[in-house]
C-alpha cells in the first residue's frame, strides 16, 4: 500500500488513496480448513450521552450503556475463554480491508440488502475466506486517514440500519463481522475524536462484542505519514499542549515533540478503554505503531512512554505494531525487498525489547503498485507469488516479529491477497501461499 520516499528528515510511507485497477475475476471459490463459528451478540440500543474531556490522565466520559466492572460476560472481564491466540504468543496472521467503495460491495455483501432489517448482509464466500484469521482490522472502514471524518462524530457516525455502501460502515456491522467469524475486532479510533467518542465506543464494543474475542484498539493510523491529514493534526495538538521534546540523536526536534504528541494521544484513548474493561483486561490490546522503514519513531515513543509529562499514569500499550510491506515490480525485486525488510523488523524488535513490548504488524505484505500496464494485477495472481509469501513470512518470523500480522488487505485489486471475493484459490496464489503456510505452523 505504500511506496517509501524521503521528505525533510523523515522517512515516510506515501500510500495510495484512489481506486486500484480492476480485473476479470475468476470464478468459483474455495472454503480453505474449518473453525466452528460464534454466536452472534444482538444489537445493543443507543449509548447515553456524556461529557467530554480530554488531556489529563484518563477522563471517564458519561453515559451508561450497561455494566462496565470486571465481571464476567460483556464486562470488563470475561468468564469466557479467549479463542484467538494472544497478541505476542507466536506468529499469526490477520486481515486488513480496505474501502468498499473503491471497488463495490460485491466483495462483502449480498446483492439487494435491506440495511433496515438485515440480520446477515454477509458474502458467505468472504465468510469462509475469512476463516485462517484471527484478528480483523477496520482501518479504511472508519476513514482513519480522513479529515473531515464523520464518523470521528458519535452524533454523525455512520448507523447500522444506514447504506453500507460507502465508507464509513457502522461499528455494529463491524463488530457483526467479527463475532460470525469469531475474530478478534481491531479498531483505528479516529485522531478527531473526544474523550466521550473513545469511551462510548468502548462500551458499544463491551456491549456487542462476543466475549471470547478481544478488541484492539489503535490511535488513528500511521500518525507520523505525513501524507496523511492525521500527521497535521497530530503536529498541531502537539504545538498546542506545548509538549517537551528533548533533543536526541535520531529526529530533529519538530519531530520528537511529533512523535511525543501520538503518545499522549494514543495512552489517553488506552486509558478511555480501559475505564470500561479493565486496566487488566485480557481481552484489551492496546497498540502503539511506528514505521516499518525507520526505527526513529519507535525510538522517541519509547522514551515519551517513560515521560511524567506525557505519560502521568505510566500507562503502556500491550503491543508495537508496523506494516513491513515488500515492495518491487517484479518477482525478483520482491524477493529481494523481503530479505532487505526483515532488517528494520529486527532493528524493531530491538527497539521496543526496551519496553518489554512484543512486535507485531498492523499492516504488510506485496506492494507492486508501481508495475506499469496493470502489472500490479499481474504479479498479483503470478504463481510465483505462492511460495514468496511462504518466504516472506519465514523471513519475518526470523527477525523476531510475532502475530497477529495483518494482510493488507484480504481482497481487493493489486493488495489484495485474492483480487475479488469470487475468485477461485488456484487463481490467488497469494491467499495460498498464506494458507499453505500456516499449515505448516500450525
Amino acid at each position: 500500500m505504500r511506496t517509501a520516499y524521503l521528505s525533510a528528515s523523515i522517512l515516510v510511507a506515501c500510500s495510495s488513496t484512489q481506486s486500484s485497477p480492476g480485473s476479470p475475476a475468476a470464478t468459483g471459490g474455495s472454503t480453505p480448513l474449518a473453525r466452528g463459528t460464534g454466536g452472534v451478540v444482538g444489537a445493543g440500543g443507543h449509548l447515553g450521552s456524556g461529557g467530554s474531556t480530554a488531556h489529563a490522565g484518563a477522563s471517564v466520559a458519561g453515559g451508561e450503556a450497561g455494566a462496565t466492572g470486571q465481571g464476567g460476560g460483556s464486562g470488563g472481564g470475561t468468564s469466557a475463554a479467549l479463542v484467538n491466540p494472544p497478541p505476542g504468543s507466536k506468529f499469526f496472521v490477520g486481515a486488513n480491508f480496505w474501502r468498499i467503495d473503491w471497488e463495490g460491495t460485491a466483495d462483502f455483501f449480498k446483492p439487494d440488502v435491506d440495511w433496515e432489517t438485515v440480520t446477515d448482509p454477509w458474502q458467505p464466500q468472504l465468510l469462509a475466506d475469512l476463516e485462517p484469521y484471527k484478528v480483523l482490522r477496520f482501518m479504511d472502514w472508519n476513514l482513519a486517514n480522513s479529515d473531515p471524518n464523520p464518523q470521528a462524530a458519535w452524533s454523525t457516525r455512520r448507523q447500522k440500519t444506514a447504506e453500507q455502501t460507502a465508507e464509513p460502515i457502522a461499528y455494529e456491522w463491524q463488530i457483526d463481522l467479527c463475532n460470525r467469524t469469531l475474530e478478534d475486532c481491531w479498531f483505528c479510533v479516529p485522531i478527531q475524536a473526544d474523550a466521550s467518542y473513545q469511551q462510548r465506543l468502548a462500551r458499544l464494543v463491551q456491549q456487542l462484542l462476543d466475549p471470547r474475542l478481544r478488541v484492539y484498539v489503535e490511535y488513528s493510523n500511521e500518525v507520523w505519514n505525513g501524507s496523511f491529514p492525521q500527521a497535521a493534526i497530530n503536529r498541531a495538538n502537539a504545538d498546542n499542549l506545548n509538549l517537551p521534546a528533548e533533543p536526541n540523536s535520531c529526529c530533529e526536534t519538530k519531530d520528537i515533540k511529533a512523535f511525543n504528541g501520538y503518545v499522549y494521544g494514543a495512552v489517553r484513548l488506552f486509558e478511555q478503554f480501559e475505564a470500561v474493561f479493565g486496566k487488566d483486561s485480557p481481552r484489551l490490546v492496546k497498540v502503539l505503531s511506528g514505521q516499518a522503514g525507520w526505527d526513529g519513531p519507535c525510538l522517541s515513543h519509547m522514551r515519551a512512554l517513560k515521560s511524567q509529562a506525557i505519560n502521568p499514569n505510566g500507562t503502556m500499550p500491550t503491543v508495537y505494531a508496523i506494516a513491513p510491506y515488500f515492495g518491487g515490480t517484479s518477482l525478483a525485486e520482491l524477493g529481494k525487498a523481503v530479505t532487505d525488510g526483515a532488517k528494520m523488523t529486527n532493528k524493531h524488535v530491538a527497539c521496543t525489547a526496551q519496553l518489554d513490548l512484543p512486535l507485531i504488524a498492523y499492516e504488510g505484505g506485496s506492494d507492486s503498485y508501481a508495475a506499469p500496464n496493470k502489472g500490479c494485477t499481474t504479479l498479483q495472481h503470478d504463481p510465483g507469488m505462492r511460495d514468496l509469501y511462504m518466504s516472506y513470512y519465514d523471513t519475518q518470523v526470523g527477525a523476531g516479529m510475532t502475530g497477529p500480522f495483518n494482510q493488507y488487505t484480504h481482497v481487493g485489486s493489486c493488495w489484495g491477497l485474492k483480487e475479488k471475493t469470487s475468485d477461485s484459490l488456484s487463481s490467488s496464489p497469494k491467499y495460498q501461499g498464506v494458507l499453505d503456510w500456516l499449515v505448516a505452523h500450525p
